[in-house]
């Protein structure tokens, strides 16, 4: 006997690159607003942008600097 029941990643994975799905479109969306939040481009290699974020924040927090999210006012 098989189990109806899903995952969420299972059901995620169903629906995600299902362009009609609000999952999808909310998706697309959350990743516009992250992207615009760091000043990054969807065409940069985020990998990169990434890693020298994270080296640049760990060198502050040596610093006894405080480091805040991208939202935090300056």
């Amino acid at each position: 006997m098989s189990c109806l029941c899903q995952g969420s990643t299972q059901l995620y994975n169903e629906y995600f690159h299902e362009p009609s799905s609000q999952l999808a479109k909310l998706h697309a969306k959350l990743d516009a607003l992250v992207l615009k939040a760091y000043g990054f481009a969807q065409d940069d290699d985020l990998l990169e942008r990434l890693l020298l974020l994270n080296l640049e924040l760990a060198a502050k927090e040596q610093r006894g600097e405080a480091v805040v999210g991208p939202w935090a006012p300056e």
